[in-house]
């Protein structure tokens, strides 16, 4: 075969796909067809979407679970439960999904934007303490691609300072620290169950906490303010209704049966790979730290010297490994460059104003560059035989070897 890239008219390194994702089989049709014929299809009249939330808990080292419609809405029920409202601040890191501080700004609370640490992407602790305030109520870790933030430091923060920790796990399925789940070490742990997720109902979330009284909290604010063992009309608080259907607990509950052997290839192959693309000069991993003893690799993550490739721009080395048939994903944007924060777009959501909502300007450093130089590749890859995913790091010598060729299209 030449080596010529496939982006520069060379024959693809690869010509068969990747696995699909999702994945699903015969058992998933039979749960959808019992429900269906059950006439059971929201949770007061089943039990599959709160056996998969126990049975979710219990995977990720907590004792309670919660099914709800999706991972913005696990976000907003933890901050209720944890009394954060008008006026409060949330600490949010600014290498995330836009929901993880949309959420502060559905409670009326004020979402503070904190730089990321450069190798992990992760939430830099020093950052989130330099940013508390007399105002500050929890600080949001967010595990990007899966790989855990320092909650060694971040525990010891929220507890030396009174703070809530709420873990937004969107991307950590399965992802341990110290040999026990994310997710289990806050006062919450978010999960998402959208469509790109490890696990997914095409939309779907879990909320997990070992805190019993938080855990009615956020029952009553899911379950439309209800009181559990009351009447059913009888409402405490303003709640909202955010119930997982029995549809997406018969799915997860088939995807949480598939989940333990598909989390150890993804988790093998991905350390293989790691240590293939260190190969490859200017290519680096994101850091796995120690500590974490398991990754649920959402996207794998690695870092882009672009001098080492002729300068080229980021996308021009992404849709070089695109055309070689590797799966991509995209980096966030940094937060504080998004128009919602740039034009203050949000502000008017909030009771209180607030002179910190002058977002225009706001430097985060290390996230802007982030956004520029690291490339994330889909999850499903990491589900192929360990020499089809050591493709990407072939792929990306061969677009190395022809970088100023490239750079010059």
């Amino acid at each position: 075969m030449s080596d010529r890239p496939a982006i520069l008219g060379g024959v693809p390194l690869r010509t068969r796909d990747y696995p699909s994702w999702p994945i699903w089989d015969e058992g998933d049709r039979q749960r959808i067809t019992t429900v269906l014929e059950s006439g059971g299809w929201w949770d007061g009249d089943g039990d599959l979407a709160r056996t998969f939330a126990t049975r979710f808990a219990d995977l990720q080292g907590a004792r309670h679970g919660h099914a709800m419609t999706n991972g913005t809405h696990t976000l907003e029920a933890a901050l209720w439960a944890c009394g954060v409202g008008d006026g409060d601040e949330v600490i949010v890191p600014g290498m995330t999904f836009v929901a993880s501080a949309t959420a502060v700004v559905a409670v009326g609370a004020v979402p503070v934007l904190v730089d990321v640490e450069a190798e992990s992407l992760n939430i830099d602790p020093a950052a989130a303490e330099a940013a508390i305030t007399e105002r500050t109520r929890a600080i949001i870790a967010v595990h990007v691609a899966g790989v855990a933030a320092d909650l060694d430091a971040l525990v010891a923060l929220c507890q030396r300072r009174g703070l809530h920790l709420i873990e937004d796990c969107a991307h950590a399925h399965g992802t341990t620290w110290h040999g026990r789940g994310v997710g289990s070490w806050g006062s919450f742990g978010s999960f998402s169950m959208q469509h790109g997720k490890l696990m997914t109902a095409g939309e779907g979330g879990a909320l997990i906490t070992n805190d019993e009284a938080l855990h009615e909290r956020a029952w009553m604010y899911a379950n439309c303010g209800r009181e559990p063992g009351r009447w059913f009309y009888h409402h405490a608080v303003a709640g909202s209704n955010l119930r997982m259907t029995e549809w997406q607990g018969a799915i997860l509950l088939g995807q949480l049966e598939r989940f333990p052997e598909q989390h150890r290839i993804r988790n093998a192959n991905a350390i293989d790979l790691g240590e293939a693309l260190l190969e490859v000069p200017g290519l680096r991993p994101q850091r796995r730290d120690p500590r974490m003893e398991s990754s649920g690799s959402y996207c794998f993550v690695f870092h882009i010297d672009r001098s080492e490739f002729a300068n080229m721009p980021l996308r021009t080395f992404e849709a070089a490994l695109a055309a070689e048939g590797i799966p991509m994903s995209v980096s966030y944007p940094a937060m504080n460059t998004l128009e919602l924060f740039r034009s203050g777009a949000f502000a008017p959501r909030l009771r209180q104003p607030d002179a910190r909502l002058a977002w225009a300007g706001r430097s985060l450093p290390v996230a802007e560059h982030l956004a520029d130089s690291t490339v994330w590749l889909a999850h499903r890859l990491l589900l192929a035989d360990r020499e089809e995913v050591l493709d990407v790091a072939r792929a990306a010598r061969r677009i190395h070897r022809h970088a100023r060729a490239i750079a010059t299209m």
